[in-house]
């Protein structure tokens, strides 16, 4: 499956990652805090899947939805801990573009604070 080219993907940022943050500042970046900051992580999933949104999430309970269904969203799930803001955005300049250039063959990234890795 070819992805969007990198400037028209959406991605669906988690209430679990800073919405005043210049990365996500945006139309390409969607706040859940911004349509419902209490959706339920399932509730989030269905959301992203119906819209075709990428989510950017710090829970790891997406890694255990993406274990159970078959018709899953793209999900880059952040294992990085709880960064300054100065330390996020070094991460993103680092890491971003590894990201976004595997998302076309993967469904699932766990970003750590050392390496990129594709589950699927």
């Amino acid at each position: 499956m070819n992805l969007k080219p990198v400037d028209q993907l959406i991605f669906l940022v988690d209430v679990n990652l800073p919405k005043k943050f210049s990365c996500f500042n945006s139309i390409q970046f969607i706040h859940v805090v911004d349509i419902d900051p209490m959706m339920k992580d399932r509730t989030l999933w269905d959301y992203a899947l119906t819209n075709h949104l990428i989510i950017l999430s710090k829970d790891t309970d997406f890694y255990e939805l993406f274990l159970v269904n078959e018709n899953c969203p793209k999900v880059v799930n952040f294992r990085i801990g709880n960064l300054t803001l100065r330390d996020l955005h070094q991460y993103f300049i680092k890491f971003w573009p590894t990201i976004v250039g595997k998302l076309d063959q993967s469904q699932f990234i766990i970003a750590d604070l050392d390496k990129i890795t594709i589950i699927k």
